[in-house]
């Protein structure tokens, strides 16, 4: 006599798909307080007095692609030398990886300069950096809706996900902060644009 609920609509077909025979309803969401993210920065930072700082939350995991973020970066920089945009890594713990090639690039970026790492933070650590950034990147092969998307939306920074899985619902399909996976072009394109202006759709996730 159970159900399960889903947090969104793709989430529910691969249910449907492996055969699960109890109901299963699609709640469009996770459970999240805007309001109780707010109050602990205290205040929305306004746009212009932001960084212009990329910030990348996920874990540092293959499954995350890590290498991507980099290879972003790097393109980036070939294509805005002395820019000014700092990329960053924001991480509750210390930095690890379940793949060490991708802890040897990051030394070597950190070590140029062109990536920041932020480790150890808490929460309200990491909502501070976030208020005082411009876009949260992601570029994960299985996330699902993120809690890092309704964080990053409630706390006035723009979010670039790509168009994968549950994100086209998440983000109503829109097309500025949804990138073609797996295009360096498509993101380095977007990426240039919500560095520059709020997005007009900003708190609607």
């Amino acid at each position: 006599n159970g159900a399960v609920l889903a947090s969104n609509e793709e989430m529910a077909m691969h249910m449907k798909i492996a055969g699960w025979e109890c109901p299963i309803y699609n709640i469009s969401g996770l459970a999240f307080g805007k309001q109780e993210v707010i109050e602990r920065v205290g205040s929305i930072k306004p746009w212009h007095e932001r960084k212009p700082r990329v910030v990348f939350s996920a874990r540092w995991d293959q499954e995350k692609q890590p290498d991507f973020y980099m290879d972003l970066i790097d393109a980036w920089h070939k294509r805005h030398p002395g820019s000014g945009v700092e990329f960053a890594i924001c991480s509750g713990a210390k930095l690890k990886s379940n793949n060490d090639s991708y802890m040897k690039r990051t030394r070597n970026m950190q070590a140029a300069g062109t990536l920041t790492l932020h480790e150890d933070l808490n929460k309200n650590d990491y909502y501070n950096i976030v208020n005082d950034s411009r876009v949260v990147f992601n570029c994960a092969l299985q996330d699902w809706v993120s809690n890092t998307v309704s964080e990053a939306d409630a706390l006035g920074c723009n979010v670039l996900y790509p168009a994968y899985r549950s994100f086209p619902e998440t983000f109503s399909n829109d097309p500025e902060r949804l990138y073609v996976p797996w295009s360096i072009e498509d993101a380095l394109d977007k990426l240039e644009k919500l560095l520059k202006k709020p997005s007009e759709n900003m708190g609607k996730i």
